[in-house]
């Protein structure tokens, strides 16, 4: 990454100071990131693809901005082959509390609109100028958008949760599409284009239960529908057709959700 001409003392010196600009792709991103010992503003300006680190996953396309911590190893998933990104690192002996207090963690979205996306500009705008004291001046704003991300970046939440919301509705979809295959977490996790972790914690924080709890659930709900309305066909076989593998197993789940026998409870429906 490109560092700006500074005729002070380093940055690890100074409180908060911008060390440099560029423009990457996503691999010259990846490849940077793991040598930098810089702070990062990246925003993605093409291309789409998912990004993650610890616990924290976002997807990226064009205008979601995050920031990077130095030494954090961060993974790209799906991400295509026009993921570009607009970078500024900074650095400073206040940072790390800095962003501490700000509650900005290992990986944070953003979506710079309004003022917040003003303030980059003038930043990007200040980092090209001939004046002396440009460093320090793209340093202040820098200071600026940082706390203001804080109170206007909580939007970009919000809308991750809708998006998250939207691709869950996809999901359930292909549960009940598919309910009578054999699903596992890996699947249902590859249809989302995320860890298993993580679509067990956005799956339980939307529906209070995990994927594979409400395959289950729909599964039961299906079985309860073929022996209320198909009198003659056996458990057996209601147990293949709603994607158990065997009887004794799915009379034992049945019984733990229901508190009856699949047949008990055909009892209750039968004149």
């Amino acid at each position: 990454m490109s560092q700006p001409n500074m005729e002070n003392p380093p940055e690890s010196d100074m409180p908060l100071i911008i060390t440099g600009q560029n423009r990457l792709t996503v691999n010259e991103l990846i490849d940077w990131s793991h040598r930098s010992r810089d702070y990062t503003i990246v925003q993605c300006i093409g291309g789409t693809g998912r990004i993650a680190a610890k616990n924290h996953e976002f997807s990226i396309r064009k205008g979601t901005t995050l920031i990077m911590f130095p030494e954090v190893k961060y993974h790209y998933n799906n991400p295509s082959s026009k993921l570009r990104f607009d970078c500024l690192s900074f650095n400073g002996y206040i940072v790390p509390r800095f962003l501490r207090s700000l509650q900005i963690g290992e990986l944070r979205a953003f979506k710079l609109d309004g003022m917040l996306g003003i303030l980059l500009r003038e930043i990007t705008l200040a980092l090209r100028s001939r004046h002396r004291d440009h460093i320090w001046h793209g340093s202040a704003l820098l200071y600026m958008l940082l706390v203001r991300l804080t109170i206007d970046g909580e939007r970009y939440s919000e809308v991750e949760r809708n998006e998250a919301r939207l691709r869950l509705a996809e999901l359930v979809a292909f549960i009940k599409q598919n309910y009578q295959q054999d699903l596992s977490l890996s699947i249902l996790a590859e249809q989302m284009k995320v860890t298993e972790q993580h679509l067990n914690r956005i799956f339980k924080k939307e529906f209070h239960m995990t994927p594979l709890e409400y395959l289950v659930r729909y599964r039961l709900l299906k079985a309860k529908e073929m022996l209320v309305q198909q009198k003659d066909i056996t458990a057996h076989d209601i147990a293949r057709a709603v994607g158990f593998n065997s009887a004794s197993y799915f009379g034992s789940v049945f019984k733990k959700y229901e508190g009856i026998s699949p047949i008990e409870l055909r009892k209750q429906f039968q004149g």
